[in-house]
């Protein structure tokens, strides 16, 4: 029962913590300019581009531990894929015309934006709790302080398409819940036991919700120019936070 009580800690602390803290901005992000928040979209882009990337990279490297293991990845990545289109499609069937606008972001996609990134801090938290179970405390360290670094942009990910959609205040509360802690999950259940069929499903989903609302952010982008400076932003932070889990 310690070991689990100590694994969810670990869980909090590289997920859950880190996602409000990067939502913390928000209120910041509120009262900038239209075209201040539309950079931030695009700023989230590079981010969700960029864990796009990164969990695909890394379901397609455990599917290939076993004959079976790319029918998953690509299972995985339909289910990912589909499942928030039909339900955008349904809404927008529904709505029978009065759905948003083409440059108007859907708090559906922030929804599903959340959880695309619970599904791939699920994946992490996993890690944790296999490196944790296994005795392999200095590896633990590392992950828990570069996946928490990694989780606080994810977070700044969320703030960026929600500070251009009318929400609730509990609501923000909500999606971070959704996107961090499926960490303290994780940490639990690779405390326990650890698969890599497991994390070739997580990851594939993840995969397949991130290219979901990567492609509804970018086809609401106005402005070209911006939109490539955001993205290029978002990803080089990535890229930047994600170097300490290699130093």
């Amino acid at each position: 029962m310690t070991d689990l009580l100590y694994a969810a800690i670990l869980g909090f602390v590289a997920g859950l913590l880190p996602v409000y803290l990067g939502l913390l901005p928000l209120a910041l992000f509120r009262r900038l300019s239209a075209s201040g928040r539309r950079f931030l979209v695009s700023f989230s882009v590079g981010i969700l581009l960029f864990l796009f990337a990164d969990v695909t990279g890394e379901a397609v490297g455990l599917s290939g531990h076993t004959w079976y293991g790319a029918l998953l990845f690509a299972f995985g990545l339909v289910i990912g894929v589909g499942v928030p289109f039909l339900i955008s499609s349904r809404r927008n069937h529904v709505k029978d015309g009065s759905s948003a606008g083409a440059t108007e972001i859907k708090p559906l996609t922030t929804y599903i934006i959340s959880v695309a990134i619970g599904l791939h801090n699920l994946g992490e938290g996993l890690a944790i709790g296999a490196a944790y179970a296994g005795g392999q405390l200095a590896l633990t360290t590392v992950l828990v302080v570069g996946f928490a670094l990694h989780n606080g942009t994810e977070g700044m990910a969320i703030a960026g398409p929600v500070s251009d959609v009318p929400f609730r205040a509990r609501e923000p509360l909500v999606l971070g819940f959704l996107a961090g802690f499926p960490t303290v999950l994780g940490s639990i259940f690779g405390t326990l036991f650890y698969s890599d069929l497991a994390g070739v499903f997580f990851f594939s989903m993840a995969a397949g919700a991130l290219l979901y609302v990567v492609i509804e952010l970018t086809r609401r982008a106005q402005s070209p120019k911006s939109t490539l400076i955001g993205i290029v932003v978002g990803i080089l932070l990535m890229y930047f936070t994600d170097l300490l889990l290699t130093i």
